[in-house]
């Protein structure tokens, strides 16, 4: 390994565990609730890390299973359990965390392959959460809402229907260079650009499909949350939700303009958090009881 690739390596494990420290901290879990548990899914390398949550007045809805951000090389369970939390709670539902392998140890598409593995334990399992067994919702945010969405449309194009609902939270929408040069200066752009430049080496997919690319219709209801200018992916989010209202689907969308990216972990410290989840698990619950 050469020396440059060991001090980049270096440099990820080190915000890897800054993250950790500044995210997983237990007084951020939402109160009140059920059931929390920590379990694991047996994944295509070996098994994945997920827990479970459960809100004490939890309603007869599809399981939610939650795919967390990080851009594909950061970040667990342990760092979105607030977020999965609070949603569980102002949702009245059941929410399933699942962790997936990162890179650059797991190249594209090996996060795919994980989260294909949950969403089909999910349907073998949820009945013996109390959810409903033959519909799920997927969410996730940033790169995990890349995960969540790609997994909503390869699933409902099978099975339509069974994805019933779909939860982004800023979402990453592609990884191309190109588009994201066309407004580097802008919205603090350049910062996006760089993280996604990084992001796609990482992954070793600079052609990591675009969901401005491919055929929506499949895709189902949609809540799509986001921030304002700290929020690089913004404009981008927008253009997926033009997008999928252009294929039929029905979008609600939520923007917080003093919101930046990856502000929804901060639940500790920010009530623009705790507010704006609170906000979309309202949401999830009433078009999960429609």
């Amino acid at each position: 390994m050469s020396m440059a690739l060991s001090a980049e390596r270096a440099i990820l494990e080190q915000t890897r565990r800054g993250l950790r420290t500044l995210l997983a901290v237990p007084a951020a879990r939402a109160g009140g609730l059920a059931r929390v548990k920590d379990i694991e899914i047996a994944g295509p390398a070996g098994p994945l890390r997920a827990r479970y949550y459960q809100a004490a007045d939890a309603l007869d809805t599809p399981l939610m299973l939650y795919f967390h951000g990080g851009g594909f090389v950061c970040c667990d369970i342990d760092t979105h359990d607030s977020i999965c939390s609070w949603l569980a709670k102002s949702s009245q539902g059941r929410v399933l965390s699942v962790g997936y392998r990162l890179a650059p140890e797991t190249p594209f598409p090996g996060q795919i392959e994980d989260v294909r593995a949950a969403c089909a334990w999910a349907f073998q399992n949820a009945q013996s959460f109390g959810a409903k067994s033959h519909q799920i919702a997927l969410a996730g945010d940033s790169a995990g809402a890349y995960l969540a969405a790609t997994m909503a449309l390869e699933i409902n194009r099978a099975t339509p229907g069974a994805v019933a609902l779909q939860v982004l939270l800023y979402p990453l929408v592609h990884v191309r260079d190109s588009l994201w040069a066309d407004e580097e200066l802008r919205n603090f752009r350049f910062l996006g650009r760089v993280a996604c430049l990084y992001i796609a080496r990482s992954l070793g997919a600079e052609a990591l499909p675009s969901l401005l690319d491919v055929d929506l219709s499949a895709a189902p209801p949609t809540i799509v949350a986001g921030g304002g200018p700290l929020d690089p992916v913004r404009n981008d989010a927008k253009a997926l939700i033009d997008a999928l209202r252009r294929a039929g689907v029905r979008v609600t969308e939520k923007k917080y303009p003093v919101l930046m990216h990856g502000g929804l972990n901060f639940t500790a410290y920010s009530k623009t958090a705790t507010t704006a989840l609170q906000e979309v698990g309202e949401l999830v619950r009433a078009e999960l009881t429609r």
